[in-house]
């Protein structure tokens, strides 16, 4: 179909999809096809599922938009009361911060991060450990955290230099070891790059409980993020757990962070 919309990639025709019920999509040739993976993980619960689409048009009806610069709305509260609610162990009182998409999200991490020190007088800790093979958004501060080397690298010299550590893969252990015998190595490397960056250089670890879109579900050992943790507590440096792919219950429980002891 000739378009004027700018594609993702320009080489390549795809589908044009027209419609959806529950777990099927239709294209405009009445193809139907099986929704496997909810719209990229953003429709989990289908399309066109009834008590959405009035909860979605009674909205409307009241009101489109708020600019949280000068006004509030009762929708935002009423979300945040139920997130809070569900917080991973440890997490309650929270306070959530609404966005439009993921990237939109780990941005907003970034300079979360950042704020907290620089308002507690640690201003030179800025820097964001991230893995290879993780993805955290193609905004250039989501992508600068991420490691999937072939959408970064064309964006190479527009992003932010933050060091990076091998991701917890087992099957394809980077020291060729093998679990339990390996003692964690994929841990005491974060431990080794902060000490090589400087504590007072870091601001914060960014992970993925379940590594998603660059590893295909890849699953660390139980330790794992426990042990991540009291690194990050040890070395004053913030754990952001990137949950867009794994959260609000796609793993059975709310965060897929639950899912790893000690955390």
């Amino acid at each position: 179909m000739s378009s004027h919309a700018l594609c993702a990639n320009l080489l390549k025709s795809s589908k044009t999809l027209v419609k959806g019920q529950g777990v099927y999509v239709y294209d405009d040739d009445g193809n139907q096809y099986l929704d496997a993976i909810g719209g990229v993980g953003v429709v989990n619960v289908g399309h066109a599922v009834p008590e959405i689409v009035d909860a979605i048009a009674d909205q409307a009806r009241r009101l489109a938009f708020c600019y949280s610069g000068n006004s509030d709305n009762k929708p935002r509260h009423d979300l945040a009361e139920i997130l809070n609610a569900c917080a991973p162990r440890g997490m309650r009182e929270t306070k959530t911060f609404f966005c439009s998409g993921g990237a939109e999200a780990n941005e907003a991490a970034l300079k979360l991060a950042y704020q907290y020190h620089w308002e507690r007088g640690n201003r030179s800790k800025r820097k964001i450990i991230r893995r290879w093979q993780s993805y955290h958004g193609n905004t250039l501060g989501a992508l600068s955290m991420s490691g999937r080397t072939s959408w970064r690298r064309m964006h190479d010299p527009y992003l932010l230099s933050f060091p990076h550590i091998p991701p917890p893969y087992c099957y394809r252990c980077p020291w060729k070891l093998s679990y339990p015998d390996c003692g964690m190595e994929c841990t005491r490397e974060l431990r080794r790059v902060i000490r090589q960056e400087g504590p007072e250089n870091v601001a914060a670890f960014i992970a993925e409980p379940v590594i998603g879109t660059s590893l295909s579900a890849v699953v660390p050992p139980p330790e794992y993020y426990g042990a991540i943790r009291e690194i990050c507590d040890e070395f004053d440096v913030l754990f952001i757990a990137d949950e867009v792919m794994s959260g609000i219950g796609r793993t059975g429980l709310n965060w897929g962070i639950e899912r790893r002891r000690s955390c």
